[in-house]
Parts: C-alpha cells; sequence; structure tokens
C-alpha cells in the first residue's frame, strides 16, 4: 500500500501496484464503521461483480486492494459500477 499508486473516490480509496505475475489481485477491505454485517457484504459483494466482470479491460497485471470509505453510500450496482469504472480507468 506504501509503494503503489492511490487514487481516491466518494465511497473507495484505491491502492494499486504492478505484481509481476500473468493475473490481477483483488483485495477488498470493509471496516465495521462502515456499517452493519449485511451492508459490509453487500459492498464486497458489489466489488468483486465488477472485477470479476472488467478485469479483461485492465492492461497489465496489478495488485488492487479496495478500501471502502466510512461514509459510503452505494444505493445500487449501477452506481458503484460507475465509480469504480472511473477509479479503474475501464
Amino acid at each position: 500500500m506504501k509503494t503503489g499508486r492511490k487514487r481516491h473516490s466518494k465511497n473507495f480509496i484505491l491502492f494499486v501496484k504492478e505484481n509481476g505475475q500473468q493475473f490481477h489481485r483483488l483485495g477488498i477491505v470493509v471496516n465495521k464503521e462502515v456499517g452493519p454485517a449485511t451492508c459490509r457484504n453487500r459492498i464486497k459483494r458489489v466489488c468483486r461483480e465488477f472485477f470479476r466482470l472488467h478485469k479483461h479491460q485492465i492492461k497489465g497485471a496489478f495488485d488492487i486492494i479496495l478500501l471502502a470509505k466510512k461514509e459510503s453510500e452505494l444505493k445500487n450496482f449501477v452506481d458503484a459500477t460507475g465509480e469504480l469504472g472511473r477509479v479503474l480507468g475501464v
């Protein structure tokens, strides 16, 4: 996290670093301050689904860590997809 690039959006902080392998790796961090377990799990599911659908559009091989901010308010999958697409450049 310290040596990679960092990008911000309204609901996420994204850390990206090249990993020198042939594939991407994804880590999702959602703290308890974000909300109850159902809310945290939904955020993780949405992020994993976005990554599954768009991983072939990301050029290179990266270690990607998505950190959900405390004030995250993801209403639905479409909002999250738009925001994650802007952050990742997809």
